[in-house]
């Protein structure tokens, strides 16, 4: 008689509107979400086929069903802090229902007794050299509340993740890991606690079979290197590179690429080349800051090797599409950081330029210094994780004058003039194509495939239609230069225009607003602590007794 396998439901927690959500975009181009949860599969891929049963279910692309909870025996959940609120709401939903959960993941691993009451189960750390023991206590019904994996596993313990238990149709991308560690020193980055400074590597044909298996699900699109800095280890990348540009040919290349990696990639032009080569079209860079003293004081010093200006044309020239992220809050920022922040934005072919407050993950060495200089903000007084303009760290200077500043970068940067111009910086500063034939082929393949994003001709005219006449107007007159300047260019711009929909919705439609609120509130408590110092000032003093009284 066959043993029953055990019913798995994996449930990924709801994120908050984000601008890497791209929540305003995904419905045009008929995706739900970003990419799926990388994590969540690979612990499904560490469990025995022949006795575990799995069903995913993404928060982000649907509810939770009621007889989705009821099938299941067990329930694995993942995390980011910034799905804390999500988290605790499916928790608690979970044990009503008798279900027992695991949790594991970033948020957890980061903050083991704030999620030890959410969970039946902790698993902290990195899962493939724990998840055996987890097992066999699970078999065995002898459970321990937690599981700490404390060594950093070989990667070629990975096994291929279970993509066969996505949709792909609702997902943006869909991700694949090649490393996991950095060797730089950022302060306030939790990347090299969580997995070390020593990069470790998968192998070219575990990620040839990684590709083949996202391939079987029949998705064809973006695939997103998750590595928190993919040329880490620089000859290892150089080797993978090479291994995806066979596979790439050999299987009439299905795929584009995006990842991250650190800003020295515009030094080294061998591995550049490798990227564009093995049709990598996108990468994030943490570029953080124009001032020097900020980035010494985060030791970001990868940053200050050459000009930063410098570097992102050098890559951006090379053909790859430049996303960048940049930080405000630093305490050696000068008054003028924020003017000096939207000018160079301003300067660079950067049209995803993603811009926050500097936060202090737990574990990092950031945290340990502002909580020993108790300048840690908690959730009790008003921190809530991922929301626009929030922070833990209590700024040096006035809280209105912070928000208020980085109020006006916000609009500043994702007012469609600005926008735009930057579009057409990253799309002139492209390398131009070998013949008008290639150039043609490109354009028609963009276009498709832009067309395809937003459900045809007649999506994407009700999409343009619906924006503002601001953005309508910008977005037509770069149509009308890159259409006599880089015509082969245009499919690429047709991409922007959506997502730019994300960038300038979520700004003044949410981010604003946001804004607003906490500065009234900064304005209150600044109010109510002027009156409440004022009175004291003015209070009588009082005279001590006579000892004779």
């Amino acid at each position: 008689m066959p043993i029953a396998k055990r019913r798995v439901l994996l449930l990924y927690p709801r994120f908050p509107e984000t601008y890497w959500g791209l929540q305003y975009s995904l419905p045009v181009i008929g995706r739900k979400s970003f990419m799926p949860p990388l994590g969540l599969l690979t612990v499904a891929a560490l469990c025995p086929a022949e006795r575990f049963e799995f069903r995913l279910v993404d928060l982000n692309c649907g509810p939770l069903r009621e007889e989705d909870l009821a099938w299941a025996d067990e329930v694995f959940l993942s995390a980011m802090m910034a799905q804390k609120r999500s988290l605790r709401e499916l928790s608690a939903r979970c044990r009503a229902a008798g279900k027992r959960v695991f949790l594991g993941g970033p948020h957890a691993t980061a903050s083991p007794e704030e999620c030890a009451p959410l969970a039946d189960v902790l698993v902290l750390g990195e899962a493939e050299t724990v998840w055996g023991e987890v097992l066999a206590d699970l078999e065995a019904d002898s459970l321990r509340p937690r599981y700490q994996s404390e060594d950093k596993p070989d990667l070629s313990l990975t096994p291929v993740p279970r993509f066969d238990l996505v949709d792909v149709a609702d997902y943006f991308t869909i991700p694949i890991q090649f490393s996991r560690g950095c060797p730089f020193q950022c302060e306030f980055c939790d990347i090299i606690v969580m997995f070390g400074r020593k990069p470790r590597t998968k192998s070219p044909a575990q990620i040839q079979a990684e590709l083949s298996a996202v391939l079987a699900t029949g998705y064809r699109g973006d695939i997103f290197f998750v590595d928190d800095n993919f040329i880490g280890n620089k000859k290892k990348t150089q080797e993978i590179l090479e291994a995806i540009r066979a596979w790439n040919e050999a299987h009439q290349e299905p795929f584009e690429y995006t990842t991250e990696a650190s800003v020295d990639l515009a030094q080294k032009p061998r591995l550049l080349q490798a990227m564009v080569d093995a049709k990598f079209r996108r990468v994030f860079l943490g570029i953080e800051s124009p001032s020097a003293a900020s980035l010494e004081e985060t030791k970001k010093y990868q940053n200050l090797r050459a000009s930063i200006e410098e570097s992102v044309l050098t890559i951006a020239s090379a053909g790859v599409n430049v996303m960048a992220g940049f930080i405000v809050g630093f305490d050696s920022d000068p008054a003028n950081i924020y003017d000096l922040q939207i000018d160079l934005i301003r300067r660079l072919p950067v049209p995803m330029a993603m811009i926050a407050r500097l936060e202090a993950a737990p574990g990092t060495p950031l945290y340990a210094r502002m909580e020993a200089e108790g300048r840690l903000v908690s959730e009790r007084e008003g921190f809530v994780p991922s929301r626009v303009g929030d922070s833990n760290i209590e700024p040096l200077g006035s809280l209105r004058e912070v928000l208020r500043e980085y109020r006006r970068v916000l609009t500043t940067i994702y007012a469609p003039k600005a926008f735009f111009a930057r579009v057409f910086l990253a799309n002139t500063v492209a390398p131009k194509p070998r013949s008008f034939l290639a150039g043609l082929r490109g354009l028609i393949a963009q276009l498709k495939i832009g067309l395809n994003y937003s459900t045809g001709l007649g999506g994407l005219w009700r999409f343009f239609a619906s924006q503002p006449v601001a953005y309508r107007r910008e977005a037509i007159r770069l149509f009308l230069r890159l259409l006599f300047r880089r015509p082969d260019r245009l499919g690429l711009y047709l991409g922007y225009v959506i997502l730019g929909n994300h960038m300038h919705r979520f700004t003044f439609e949410s981010a604003v607003p946001l804004l607003d609120e906490q500065i009234r509130e900064a304005d209150a408590k600044a109010a109510a602590l002027a009156s409440e110092q004022q009175r004291a000032r003015r209070a009588p003093r009082r005279l001590p007794q006579l000892a004779a009284e």
